[in-house]
């Protein structure tokens, strides 16, 4: 009988250790590198390219933040969010206090976070199922500045 509960127990121990994933580490600062905006199949901004950014995001306990500029042609825009997170696996959640695109104010944006060696690469909105959502879309790619 005891041999019975030790592997039963063993078994469940087994099942709930492989249904749990892992998140990744993406504590600390991570510089932009590239942008993209989709709609459909079709990207239609991009960066590097006709836009010129400077991005910072940084992870901090359950905070971010990010700040930069967007420079297009001769016209420069500042970017900023703050917030608190929330990361299961590759499911991630950003609940927006103050962001340069008011509408966003309040509200919780479902994302994907997928991390590379030094590389994260971050695609929102998604649905709950982590698909993107194809009407509009943006995927970043950053590279982290510390260890």
């Amino acid at each position: 009988m005891k041999t019975i509960m030790l592997c039963c127990i063993i078994i469940t121990l087994g099942f709930c250790s492989c249904s749990k994933t892992k998140s990744p580490n993406i504590e600390g600062a991570w510089k932009l590198i590239h942008y993209q905006t989709i709609k459909g199949d079709s990207v239609f901004v991009e960066f590097p390219g006709k836009n010129d950014m400077d991005m910072i995001k940084i992870w901090s306990g359950n905070h971010f933040m990010c700040v930069g500029r967007n420079k297009v042609d001769t016209t420069v825009s500042d970017m900023y969010g703050v917030g608190t997170f929330k990361l299961e696996g590759a499911r991630y959640e950003e609940n927006v206090k103050i962001l340069f695109y008011k509408p966003w104010e309040g509200k919780t944006i479902k994302m994907t976070i997928e991390i590379k060696n030094d590389t994260l690469i971050q695609t929102y909105p998604v649905d709950d199922n982590g698909q993107m959502d194809k009407s509009w879309a943006w995927r970043e790619k950053y590279v982290r500045l510390n260890n």
